[in-house]
């Protein structure tokens, strides 16, 4: 298994080798998210500080980037979704590899709700978009559990008690339910790409029952559209649903 290392460069900025993960990762039993450490970083360490730092610093870097994609002939602006996922992948990886709920808990918060407020401002990305929404589901799902939903591995830092608060999951609900609203909305648009090699419903579910929908691709599309977040829906009902009886 490949070892994931990050550590602080010249200048304070955190280098990962970590690499992209492949689209085929949707479909496969292989856990979307990287391995993360062993243990957590420990609460006020001055690890915890600079990463802590160095994820405010590129959320908001991010955050600016997609403000100035309303300034006219904005070079530095993102020019597609899948640029500025691509960023949020990166950030997501490092935040999953600190293994630390602490941080990982309100970051991936903040980050669930930068996407819902993204995505109304750029053509229908399916590639981008549902993978980077399903590695949040995965993430969300497993700190909920306290272990890896895709391995079983358990996760670290839940022996210090750190875990989503009621206040935490009312809030992933909230965010969850918006984000699937939207993404039925500008999922119905015809300005959207599917990249070559793309893969969608028909690879993760195929029965071989030789049906076909004649709207091709689309058809795909609104499969995984509709299982955005699916883990953390069944999760918080099945938590509210013990938490009742």
């Amino acid at each position: 298994m490949n070892e994931y290392r990050m550590q602080v460069e010249a200048g304070g900025f955190l280098h990962s080798d970590l690499p992209s993960p492949p689209l085929s990762a949707l479909s496969s039993a292989a856990s979307p998210l990287p391995q993360p450490r062993s243990t957590a970083l420990k609460a006020g360490s001055s690890k915890e500080s600079t990463l802590r730092n160095y994820v405010e610093s590129k959320l908001l870097e991010i955050s600016g980037r997609f403000e100035r994609r309303f300034q006219a002939d904005e070079p530095s602006s993102y020019k597609s979704f899948a640029e500025l996922a691509k960023d949020l992948n990166g950030v997501v990886d490092i935040i999953w590899i600190s293994g630390t709920p602490a941080l990982q808990i309100p970051f991936f918060l903040t980050i669930a709700l930068s996407i819902s407020n993204y995505l109304a401002s750029f053509a229908f990305d399916p590639q981008a978009t549902l993978q980077l929404l399903q590695k949040l589901d995965c993430a969300f799902s497993s700190l909920l559990h306290g272990q890896d939903v895709i391995t079983g591995a358990l996760l670290p830092g839940f022996e210090t008690g750190r875990r989503f608060t009621v206040t935490e999951k009312v809030r992933l609900r909230g965010l969850v339910e918006r984000t699937r609203v939207q993404l039925v909305d500008v999922s119905k648009s015809n300005d959207f790409e599917k990249e070559p090699g793309a893969v969608f419903s028909d690879e993760l579910t195929s029965d071989d029952s030789g049906d076909e929908d004649p709207s091709g691709d689309l058809f795909d599309v609104d499969l995984d559209v509709a299982r955005v977040y699916e883990r953390v829906l069944a999760d918080l009902s099945d938590l509210e649903t013990s938490f009742e009886s």
